[in-house]
């Protein structure tokens, strides 16, 4: 019994620990990180024939980035006048088919799990998402957690946009989308939020909107996709609406303006519970909004006594009812889209007269009524002399 034992121990156990090293020595797909191109972001605008796309493609020069001297196999030093990035543009049919073009003419590999942001330009939003969603769901290297955008003319444009605050336009991109807790005048979704949408409700979704300019981009607004397709945009004021409405705010500012003088009221916090109250025919619905936030700007001379604070409540209250309807409207009236996921709030706690609508629901969609109630509390009103 003593010799089978020290037999296992001098034998068995340095054969185990020789095969687990050689298992976990390596990767099966291991690549050098010196072969690689981390793209940052891609842009897909319609191409030269019908079926063909113009794919690009965001790339960081990390040597011109640091500035330090160049090394590996893209040639000449770093840092100087060499451009922080570049933009790799190949027709395709497909997303998977364009990185693989570009590839042939570039000495490294395209690699997407740093990607920050998915661009589409307005025309190829507006003859139909389906060819890029598949890839997007199949491939786990694209990063779920980037964002989407519609861009407003072509979506190469935005790559172009050379930022004065950042080295890297899609870093200065992403941080934009970061500042939700200042504005809630555009949509804040990443690419798996927008795949999950696409899906779960017929190929509509409420995505981003982004206008590019020579040194920067605005992502005020918002895009609604019905069926697969760019139906068209809210303006800033209406994605706000609609933001409240879904109970997205986490932020942001209402300015009122009346004859005792302007007003800034900065939102910290915005609750908002939603009813069923009839179920006839057409469903009716009752939205209730309480914000809560502080004056942080008024028009000199207008002093904050307990009169004016009641009265400010109210013109807030007032402004945000309606930006809440101008969005309603928008998307009952013009695009007759359900975004806001009312048919969702019946599916999940009115399932058995979701079933009377669900096959009908676009049409009855337009029909629906919903009555708005917004309630306002100043927290603080600042220091003044």
């Amino acid at each position: 019994m003593n010799l089978s034992y020290r037999f296992f121990q001098k034998i068995f156990f340095p054969v185990v620990l020789l095969f687990a090293t050689a298992f976990v020595a390596g990767c099966w797909d291991y690549r050098d990180i010196d072969r690689r191109f981390f793209v940052g972001s891609v842009a897909i605008d319609k191409g030269p024939q019908p079926g063909k796309y113009n794919i690009s493609f965001l790339i960081p020069i990390v040597r011109a980035i640091a500035g330090g001297e160049g090394g590996g196999g893209g040639g000449g030093g770093g840092g100087g006048g060499e451009k922080p990035v570049v933009v790799e543009s190949t027709t395709a049919e497909t997303i998977i088919e364009g990185a693989r073009n570009v590839a042939l003419r570039l000495n490294r590999d395209l690699f997407f799990e740093h990607m920050r942001i998915v661009l589409i330009g307005e025309e190829v939003a507006r003859e139909g998402l389906e060819p890029f969603i598949n890839p997007f769901m199949r491939q786990t290297e694209f990063n779920r957690r980037s964002r989407i955008a519609i861009a407003v003319g072509e979506a190469k444009k935005v790559m172009e946009v050379r930022p004065v605050v950042e080295k890297l336009p899609a870093a200065y991109m992403e941080s934009l989308y970061g500042n939700a807790t200042h504005s809630g005048k555009f949509v804040a979704g990443d690419l798996g939020d927008f795949l999950h949408q696409i899906h779960a409700f017929n190929g509509n979704a409420l995505v981003s909107k982004i206008t590019p300019d020579s040194s920067e981009v605005n992502i005020g607004g918002g895009a609604v996709i019905k069926h697969f397709k760019l139906a068209g945009w809210l303006s800033e004021e209406e994605t706000q609406g609609v933001n409240f409405f879904l109970g997205k705010i986490t932020g942001g500012s209402v300015t009122i303006d009346n004859s005792r003088g302007k007003c800034t009221f900065v939102i910290l916090n915005a609750q908002r519970s939603l009813q069923l109250t009839a179920d006839g025919p057409v469903p009716e619905f009752q939205l209730k909004v309480n914000v809560t936030g502080n004056v942080s700007e008024t028009s000199e001379g207008l002093s904050m006594d307990t009169r004016n604070e009641e009265i400010i409540e109210i013109l807030v209250s007032e402004k945000i009812r309606s930006e809440i309807l101008k969005g309603l409207a928008r998307l009952q009236d013009d695009y007759r889209v359900d975004v806001i996921r009312l048919g969702e709030f019946l599916h999940k706690y009115y399932p058995r007269l979701w079933k009377n609508y669900k096959d009908r629901w676009e049409d009855i969609f337009s029909d629906v009524k919903i009555s708005v109630s917004v309630t306002t509390d100043i927290q603080n009103i600042g220091v003044s002399k």
